[in-house]
């Protein structure tokens, strides 16, 4: 695995990649000395560029890799289906769950984007909640009122 701390306007994240791809994205340092293989720092290299790219406004989708082969179930579907929500369009937990296959689970999906391990490129930031607001995030609702600010999704 390789690993990378890098500062955003939504402050630290922590950046890991294994020889399949990005593995996890987190809010703050994940306090873990890694050496990666090559093929791991290739994926973090790319994760780091494209990552910078968005944050600095150049970059409205992901390119990269991503190891998937954690996800499972329920989750797995839930995160599947997440990645269908494009840059600048949000999504309700009802809506996702349909998406998800699974038109009853909304409360559900609340629980699969908390265990989210690959924040902004799996962007669990664009679901919101029925009710209005912007609802919780693992970042915090600052951060993920600045990326749906960066996204033109909220004024």
């Amino acid at each position: 695995m390789a690993k990378a701390l890098i500062d955003t306007p939504i402050g630290a994240l922590t950046v890991l990649t294994n020889d399949v791809g990005i593995c996890r994205v987190w809010f703050g340092d994940l306090d873990e000395n890694l050496s990666g293989t090559s093929v791991a720092d290739a994926h973090l290299a790319v994760a780091l560029a494209q990552l910078n790219e968005y944050f600095d406004g150049e970059r409205t989708s992901f390119d990269v890799a991503i190891d998937r082969s954690a996800r499972s179930g329920f989750r797995g579907e839930v995160l599947n289906a997440l990645e269908g929500v494009p840059f600048g369009q949000t999504i309700t937990y009802g809506d996702l769950a349909e998406r998800a296959g699974r038109p009853k689970a909304a409360r559900a999906v609340g629980s699969a984007m908390a265990t989210n391990p690959i924040a902004i490129i799996v962007p669990c930031h664009r679901v919101l909640p029925s009710s209005g607001g912007v609802g919780q995030f693992g970042g915090g609702v600052r951060a993920k009122e600045w990326l749906l600010r960066r996204e033109g999704s909220l004024d």
